[in-house]
């Protein structure tokens, strides 16, 4: 993981003092939150956890009202740009690549940017599904993840201390889902993979829902069920 915490440090850098909180979903974000969960002693539903799985990508989520705000987007787009991505050009402006050198090998990074529910900023965004962005026109998209309920209450903060990509040390504050929104995106990546041929991406998210039930804390566990109670009817 410390080409993806290097990144992650190398953005949390470019954007500190500009007021733009980054939540970190996917795999990436379940090894930050187990670990911040332990470093704090909380205590877990299960006390035995898979390892947590390798990979290369940073999925990162806007909040919907700093996607409605150019200025604050073009600081977004400007950090990664200055970072040295570039657009993944099958997917051009919703997912970003460069390479890293950490350990003495050059790695792979890619961003994948997101956003939650847009709810009433909706009318303030450019929005042609999947993708949001400000009304003015700009290169930088965001994905809309709208099963992704309540990604931005209540989220788990958590330090961020490590090696930039520099070598400089560095520390950020970055901010993990919830149990309940976790639950809902990956149980809709898991509907979405569960029968392709290539059955390891099913069974990656598989995997990621047995993770976050057990990482699940006893108010998150309380949450959760509130959270499921109130949406039981469209969620089936």
């Amino acid at each position: 993981m410390d080409q993806l915490t290097a990144s992650l440090l190398d953005i949390l850098y470019e954007l500190e003092g500009r007021g733009i909180p980054i939540t970190v979903g996917g795999g990436f974000g379940l090894f930050l939150k187990r670990r911040h969960l332990v470093a704090a002693g909380e205590r877990m539903l299960f006390d035995r956890l898979p390892e947590p799985r390798a990979t290369n990508d940073l999925d990162l989520f806007l909040r919907a009202e700093v996607l409605a705000d150019p200025r604050r987007t073009r600081e977004v787009a400007a950090a990664i740009l200055r970072l040295g991505y570039v657009a993944v050009e099958e997917v051009k402006f919703l997912q970003w690549k460069r390479q890293v050198l950490v350990g003495g090998f050059n790695q792979e990074v890619k961003i994948d940017v997101l956003v939650g529910p847009l709810g009433g900023l909706r009318s303030k965004l450019h929005v042609k599904k999947p993708r949001a962005r400000p009304k003015e026109s700009i290169e930088f998209h965001a994905y809309v993840v709208e099963e992704a309920l309540h990604i931005e209450d209540e989220p788990v903060g958590a330090t961020v201390i490590g090696s930039r990509s520099t070598g400089e040390p560095g520390r950020g504050t970055v901010l993990l889902p919830q149990a309940f929104p976790y639950l809902m995106m990956k149980l809709h990546a898991f509907d979405d993979r569960k029968d392709d041929a290539d059955k390891d991406q099913g069974r990656h998210h598989a995997l990621d829902l047995y993770t976050i039930v057990g990482m699940m804390t006893e108010q998150e566990y309380e949450r959760a069920k509130e959270l499921g109670a109130a949406h039981s009817g469209c969620l089936l």
